[in-house]
């Protein structure tokens, strides 16, 4: 298209590009925009590791891995679990105030952790086990009450039952982040100050979830229903 002056003009409709190439302007900015949401999501699972590399050195994690995915399996691990952090803590002196001293009093009575854990599956009559160990592993994002623990390698307690090959369970052994109750989870404040104090003054922020309540609904897809990560424990 030429103007009056006779120098060419771009065309004020896309009336002259053929359908079939028009059709595909949606996919193309689709893709893009997946594209920059993929950016954006490497970007934060960095941003998520950097921090957790500085929290992990105040974080002491408890890890409990079931026999297998059966039913009764998975019951009884949950039932060891109870047992074992109601057993720690009952026995925990009050000079174990830190991570340090909670991690050294575990090493040290490692052997009657396994030997009660033990006793509890032969009563609940298990064919199995339980061993006990501190290792460092990794965790993926949780998030408690209002505050997201990012996914990271952090130190940890692990209970392994039988041959350790079902679903696990996790959470925050200190500062206490343990829920056993799932109807009971907001953050005791003396471990949210615990966490604080333990913490550098810019990165307790960092760690508080400040995301609304959205209800996403897909303009292509309107019954698809994205699964955000839950304020769940375990």
């Amino acid at each position: 298209m030429k103007s009056k002056s006779g120098a060419a003009t771009w065309p004020r409709t896309l009336d002259h590009i053929p359908e079939i190439y028009r059709s595909l302007f949606p996919i193309l900015l689709l893709a893009l925009l997946l594209l920059c949401l993929l950016f954006s999501m490497d970007s934060l699972q960095k941003n998520r590791e950097s921090l957790a590399e500085r929290i992990a050195p105040s974080i002491l994690r408890f890890h409990i891995l079931a026999n297998s995915n059966s039913r009764k399996d998975q019951n009884v691990k949950l039932e060891v679990r109870s047992f074992l952090l109601d057993y720690i803590q009952a026995r925990l002196p009050e000079s174990a105030d830190s991570k340090e001293a909670i991690t050294s009093w575990l090493s040290a009575h490692k052997s009657s952790l396994e030997s009660v854990s033990s006793q509890f599956l032969a009563q609940k009559q298990m064919p199995y086990s339980a061993s006990l160990s501190l290792e460092r592993a990794w965790f993926p994002t949780r998030v408690y009450d209002n505050l997201v623990i990012p996914c990271g390698t952090y130190d940890a307690v692990r209970v392994i039952l039988g041959k350790g090959k079902g679903h696990n369970w996790w959470c925050v052994l200190y500062p206490r982040f343990c829920f056993l109750d799932e109807t009971c989870k907001e953050i005791p404040e003396e471990s949210r100050k615990e966490l604080q104090d333990q913490l550098n003054q810019g990165d307790y922020p960092l760690l508080e979830d400040h995301r609304p309540d959205l209800n996403i609904r897909f303009f292509f897809f309107p019954e698809f229903r994205p699964v955000l990560p839950s304020h769940s424990t375990g």
